[in-house]
């Protein structure tokens, strides 16, 4: 997605809160964060394979995380399950190479089911309602679960756009978007829950579980200070990016958007 936005392929996207930050943070200079989409954070199944060892969480520090690429949510919530069981901080719960976890990069969400499956790999962390059909269908088990302390998707657009007369119209843009939210969440009784049943092909019960777990940013132009700063201490923690990392102005554009709490 910021590799669009720097080919100017896209003018604003819409992607997970971690890896906006963490972009910034390495030197990705051309997008700022210039809004939140959605303010509820990501909610990540903790699975295992369907004959794993493994029924809780509790056994699974100094294990292998299969994740999708270094500085992924996948790699990243690995920490933060890590910091949350205060294994980051215990020598005794950390691997050779000094980390909590062992970690098999496998690219894709395919490779990492069959990774707990065949056990080259003991666990790896997924969005909640994207993994639940391979949990109700017996491929992989479900031992618990995650969420973040940062909401889990927000704005970003093209510097050569804030640095011109059109932060206004990004702005309007944003709002529209919102507007749209608004008459979708309106229509989360009927119409919206058919259409992501015919767009996903989810069963009916779990897109109305995911409409209760969903709230979309009611001030789109609204960034918390609090998350940027939580995101980016774990994003130091889990080595993605340096010490001291960004402040929540060096990440955000605030002739659109606007700090709070």
């Amino acid at each position: 997605m910021t590799q669009k936005l720097k080919d100017k392929e896209l003018d604003i996207a819409i992607a997970l809160t971690e890896g906006l930050v963490a972009g910034i943070a390495k030197g990705q200079d051309w997008y700022k964060i210039v809004g939140t989409y959605v303010d509820a954070p990501l909610c990540w199944a903790i699975s295992t394979g369907a004959e794993s060892k493994h029924r809780s969480i509790d056994t699974l520090s100094k294990s292998d995380a299969a994740i999708s690429r270094i500085g992924s949510g996948s790699h990243i919530m690995a920490y933060v399950l890590a910091d949350q069981q205060g294994w980051l901080n215990n020598n005794n719960n950390k691997t050779a190479t000094g980390e909590p976890f062992d970690f098999t990069v496998l690219n894709n969400f395919k490779a990492m089911r069959d990774a707990v499956n065949d056990l080259s790999s003991d666990f790896f962390m997924w969005e909640t309602f994207t993994t639940k059909p391979y949990h109700d269908s017996g491929e992989v088990k479900r031992i618990g679960q995650i969420t973040p302390p940062w909401p889990a998707f927000l704005f970003a657009a093209h510097t050569d756009l804030l640095e011109s007369s059109n932060s206004d119209q990004i702005k309007q843009a944003i709002l529209a978007i919102q507007k749209a939210t608004e008459l979708f969440i309106d229509q989360k009784e009927n119409e919206s829950v058919e259409r992501i049943m015919s767009i996903l092909d989810y069963p009916e019960q779990d897109v109305r579980s995911w409409f209760k777990t969903v709230h979309y940013a009611a001030d789109p132009t609204l960034v918390s200070r609090q998350a940027i700063q939580v995101t980016v201490s774990t994003l130091i923690k889990a080595g993605v990016i340096e010490r001291p990392g960004p402040a929540p102005e060096d990440v955000c554009d605030l002739k659109v958007a606007h700090l709070g709490d």
